[in-house]
C-alpha cells in the first residue's frame, strides 16, 4: 500500500477519487479534464506524491483526497449483470449498481461473465484487487459448474486427471487444482489458481463440454455462504482480518502479462 511519500501515476489517485475506471481515468487526463493544484495535467502517467496535492479537479468539480476507510463486502452477483464501470451497450453494469448504492470510490476483485453468477469482493482498496486478481498470485476460487449432460464417471475422472496437469489453448496453459462431481443432480465441482480469462469455458470446451450454469462460491478465503442473488454484505471484522491476514500472505509465484487479469 503506497504510503503519502511514495510517488504514485496520476491516473491511480483520480481513478480511487473519482470512483472510475483506470482506463476512464486516463482518457479525462489525456482530454485535459483534470487540474491538480490549479493546473491542468495532461499526462496520465505523471509521478506524482499525494501529500503534495492541495486541490484535484475532475471536470470542474473537486475530488477529496483524504485516505479512505478501507472496506470489504461479499457481492452475490446474478446472471445479467456486467462487470464493467460504464458500458454504452449496457445500462446494467457493475459500476452503476455500485453508484446507486453509494459505493463511491469502489472497485471489485473477481470478474465474472454476464452470463455467470456468485461471488465477488467489492472493496476501495486497489491493492487488494490487484493482488486477489493477478494470475501471478494464485489466488485459489471455488466454482460449481453445470453442463447439459455429464460423461459417465470414469471418463470424468480421465478429464479432471487432463485438467489438473494443464491444457493448451490459444498459447495459454489451463488448469485446475482439483475437480469432483457433486449433488443430486449431478454437477462439478472446480478449483482454479490462475483464472486466466473464461479458464472454464475453455476447459470445458476441450473436452466438447458447454457449460451452462456457471456459479463462483469461494474467492480466497471468502465464500459466497447463503447471499441471496444481487445482495450486498459488508465483511465482519473477522472476516475482514482473515482477509487482510490472507493479502499480506500473498507473493507472487511467476510472471504474468497484466492482459490476463481473469473474466471468467
Amino acid at each position: 500500500m503506497d504510503s503519502d511519500k511514495a510517488q504514485v501515476k496520476l491516473w491511480r489517485i483520480v481513478q480511487e477519487e473519482g470512483g472510475i475506471s483506470r482506463r476512464k481515468a486516463q482518457e479525462l487526463i489525456a482530454s485535459g479534464e483534470v487540474d491538480v493544484n490549479q493546473v491542468t495535467a495532461l499526462d496520465p502517467f505523471m509521478p506524482v506524491e499525494r501529500d503534495e496535492i492541495k486541490d484535484l479537479w475532475l471536470r470542474g468539480h473537486p475530488l477529496s483526497l483524504k485516505p479512505p476507510k478501507l472496506r470489504f463486502y461479499r457481492y452475490h452477483k446474478p446472471t445479467g449483470v456486467l462487470c464493467s464501470h460504464d458500458d454504452p451497450h449496457s445500462g446494467n453494469t457493475l459500476g452503476r449498481l455500485l453508484r446507486s448504492e453509494g459505493f463511491v470510490g469502489y472497485t471489485w476483485a473477481g470478474r465474472l461473465d454476464q452470463d455467470a453468477e456468485g461471488l465477488m469482493l467489492l472493496t476501495n482498496d486497489g491493492d487488494l484487487v490487484h493482488r486477489m486478481t493477478h494470475p501471478s498470485f494464485c489466488v485459489r476460487k471455488v466454482y460449481h459448474v453445470w453442463v447439459p449432460r455429464l460423461p459417465g464417471s470414469e471418463k470424468m475422472r480421465r478429464i479432471f486427471s487432463d485438467m489438473r496437469h494443464g491444457i493448451e489453448d490459444a498459447g495459454d496453459v489451463l488448469r485446475i487444482v482439483s475437480g469432483e462431481i457433486v449433488g443430486r443432480k449431478p454437477h462439478v465441482v472446480i478449483t482454479i489458481a490462475e483464472g486466466r480469462n473464461h479458464e472454464i469455458k475453455r476447459l470445458f470446451k476441450h473436452f466438447d463440454l458447454t457449460v451452462v450454469r456457471l456459479k463462483r462460491v469461494a474467492l480466497g478465503p471468502i465464500k459466497l455462504g447463503d447471499l441471496p442473488a444481487g445482495a450486498i454484505a459488508r465483511l465482519d471484522d473477522e472476516e475482514t482480518a482473515t482477509l487482510v491476514d490472507y493479502e499480506e500472505s500473498l507473493t507472487p509465484t511467476r510472471r504474468a502479462g497484466d492482459n490476463n487479469v481473469a473474466i471468467i
